[in-house]
């Protein structure tokens, strides 16, 4: 099972000492391929209600632990960012993936308008509850947790989110994407072992997505 990373990755003084020692050995924080990772959904959100959301980027993240161990972990560690995102239309059973996503600003991307929620307007989903759900991404190093904002440098780190969120579009084909479905991307880590986290739901609670 994931660490639950509602909180913060940096929180405890071992993971600071280790992210110190990974800035300088890169391959201290960079993930074991074949041995899987998680995907922990963390919260979920009425659609609607998404242009409300806090922006979350995984540069901005990434930069921000770096920033608090350079200053020796002074005030409040940086809070987990949540880079993947998934949207849902039913409820309970019936509940099923139509999209997911990647978040890519600094800005909330959905305040300005999205493709896949316009695309919800259709008459097809009238009536069905819409859920978007935010979702942290832990990867293994050595038998431990491994956060995707501590993975360094950032290009690698910002490479395999990208390689995660396309493995995850080939493999589930959600009906609202459109990238990604046709070729099998390269993914190094073997399975997802989905978390549902949220309190809110049981979406893909426990799911292996292989």
């Amino acid at each position: 099972m994931p660490i639950d990373h509602t909180f913060r990755p940096l929180l405890n003084t071992p993971s600071q000492i280790y992210l110190n020692r990974g800035l300088n050995d890169v391959e201290l924080l960079q993930p074991t391929e074949g041995v899987g990772c998680f995907l922990a959904i963390q919260t979920a959100n009425e659609l609607h209600k998404s242009v409300s959301l806090k922006p979350q980027n995984l540069e901005t993240s990434w930069n921000d632990n770096i920033r608090f161990v350079a200053q020796n972990g002074l005030g409040d560690a940086p809070l987990a960012c949540y880079p993947i995102y998934i949207i849902t239309v039913g409820d309970k059973a019936d509940e099923k993936l139509v999209y997911i996503g990647k978040t890519s600003s600094s800005n909330n991307r959905f305040i300005s308008g999205h493709k896949a929620i316009s695309l919800l307007h259709h008459p097809k989903y009238d009536g069905l509850t819409k859920r978007l759900y935010q979702c942290s991404v832990i990867f293994i190093k050595d038998g431990k947790h491994l956060p995707i904002e501590l993975i360094q440098p950032y290009e690698f780190a910002n490479n395999v989110l990208s390689s995660f969120e396309a493995n995850l579009i080939y493999i589930t084909q959600p009906e609202l994407n459109c990238q990604h479905k046709k070729s099998e991307p390269l993914f190094l880590y073997s399975q997802v072992h989905v978390q549902n986290i949220c309190g809110e739901t049981d979406f893909w609670q426990d799911k292996f997505i292989v």
